[in-house]
């Protein structure tokens, strides 16, 4: 497999650490954790933000940058949370395995940007067999919880779908 068809064969959890952009090019962070409804990014080193952006809210990705369809000023006012680190048995984050869903499909839209403004080589942490499964087993019950409301009236993910793409 050459480069260009494994770049074009990412999937949402690939996208970690990638940058994304607003609709008006502004770089709002780095992805830090997705499940099959948000994508949240971290943007900051001392003063973090979180961004809960619901994946309707996504347009693409260029093979460099996510690209949102809403603007800076919308995104820090509807889906900042900067009390709230994603949970990682509801999110799938770097280095965890406990997050276990289907992922919509990436949309890969034409490139915004001639070249990335940085790259980085991420090692990739390794976790045995034996340990994922020690680590699943003592798995706590599933909440399916809206980052945005924080409602948790829901039975399945399906219907916490419904309600993000209704609500927000």
């Amino acid at each position: 497999m050459n480069s260009s068809e494994k770049i074009s064969n990412r999937t949402w959890p690939d996208l970690i650490n990638e940058s994304v952009h607003t609709k008006d090019d502004i770089d709002i962070g780095d992805i830090y954790a997705v499940n099959r409804d948000f994508i949240v990014v971290k943007r900051g080193l001392v003063n973090i933000h979180y961004y809960y952006i619901p994946i309707n809210h996504v347009e693409g990705w260029d093979n460099n940058v996510l690209w949102l369809k809403i603007n800076e000023e919308q995104i820090k006012e509807r889906y900042e949370r900067d009390d709230l680190q994603p949970d990682p048995s509801r999110y799938h984050i770097k280095g965890h395995d406990r997050y276990n869903s289907r992922f919509s499909e990436l949309k890969t839209i034409s490139s915004k940007i001639a070249e990335p403004a940085y790259s980085f080589d991420i090692p990739i942490t390794t976790t045995s067999t034996k340990e994922k499964k020690e680590y699943l087993d003592n798995k706590l019950p599933v909440l399916f919880k809206c980052d945005l409301c924080n409602e948790s009236a829901f039975n399945s993910e399906n219907e916490l779908s419904d309600h993000i793409k209704m609500r927000h």
